[in-house]
């Protein structure tokens, strides 16, 4: 990226963010629909983005098993590119050197695990078995907006998490719509 330098500002810190729950079906290869309102703000956040000088693609993700939680955590080109920046910079103050982003012996600041998945217009993009085998994600996977990112889950795991933290409203929402697919917890 040479001298490129995406930094948060004004127009970068105004970014949409990531909101919103959907629970899509997933087929035996792990085909499954990003929902539009994710595609929506990832298409919009790439635009500001473009305007801003970033060069981004806007039908990239980067999904990887999230750290504390059993689900997978997934954000758009932009904001990895603002990640990366955030770590070099995070780097550098620590060691003095930037051009490792990969903290050896502790998984925190890292891009490794991270999985490049692409989807098409209408939103279809494949979940690989690993992805699916880490968080369990069979026949649906539950989307949940997360602000600079968003959450798949297995529905049952994400009942399971959000009724342990007493979270009532993801609670009856994911109810709403397992029942709305006849999907039983």
């Amino acid at each position: 990226m040479g001298g490129f330098a995406p930094k948060r500002g004004p127009a970068l810190d105004d970014l949409l963010p990531f909101d919103g729950q959907a629970l899509n079906a997933v087929d035996v290869k792990g085909r499954v629909s990003l929902p539009s309102h994710l595609r929506d703000a990832i298409v919009r956040r790439a635009k500001a983005a473009q305007e801003s000088g970033l060069p981004v693609d806007d039908k990239l993700l980067y999904i990887a098993e999230d750290e504390n939680l059993p689900c997978l955590v997934g954000h758009d080109e932009v904001e990895h590119l603002l990640l990366s920046r955030e770590l070099r910079e995070k780097r550098r103050e620590e060691t003095g050197d930037s051009k490792s982003l990969v903290r050896r012996g502790r998984g925190a600041a890292t891009f490794a695990p991270m999985q490049r998945v692409v989807f098409d217009k209408a939103g279809r993009m494949v979940l690989n078995s690993l992805l699916r085998d880490i968080t369990g994600i069979a026949n649906f996977a539950f989307f949940a907006g997360n602000g600079d990112s968003f959450d798949i889950w297995d529905p049952a795991k994400a009942h399971a998490h959000y009724s342990a933290t007493a979270d009532h409203r993801m609670v009856r929402i994911l109810e709403y719509m397992c029942a709305d697919k006849g999907l039983k917890l």
